[in-house]
Parts: C-alpha cells; sequence; structure tokens
C-alpha cells in the first residue's frame, strides 16, 4: 500500500485523484481537509495498491 498526500486548490486536487485513478488501483482517500488557514488550499490522502 501506497499513500500519496495531494495538496491544491479543490479542483487541482480533485483532477489529481481522477488521474490516479487511471493509472492506480484507488484503495481509499481520507482526510479532506483545509491545508493552510489563509490560502484556499485543501490536501487529501490517496491511498493506492502497486503495480
Amino acid at each position: 500500500m501506497l499513500s500519496i498526500r495531494l495538496t491544491g486548490t479543490p479542483a487541482e486536487v480533485a483532477d489529481a485523484v481522477l488521474t490516479l485513478r487511471e493509472m492506480f488501483a484507488v484503495t481509499a482517500i481520507k482526510g479532506l481537509c483545509p491545508s493552510a488557514p489563509t490560502q484556499p488550499s485543501v490536501r487529501v490522502y490517496v491511498e493506492v495498491a502497486p503495480g
């Protein structure tokens, strides 16, 4: 299992998750939360199965 942290705007993170789903078997998406209180960014953790 590999855990990948994605940080960016909500649109950037959504696009990255879709791209990861095309390339890997995504097993979980966790922790959608604000990345910094002063910036409009979010972070999520995506777990993928290698291979």
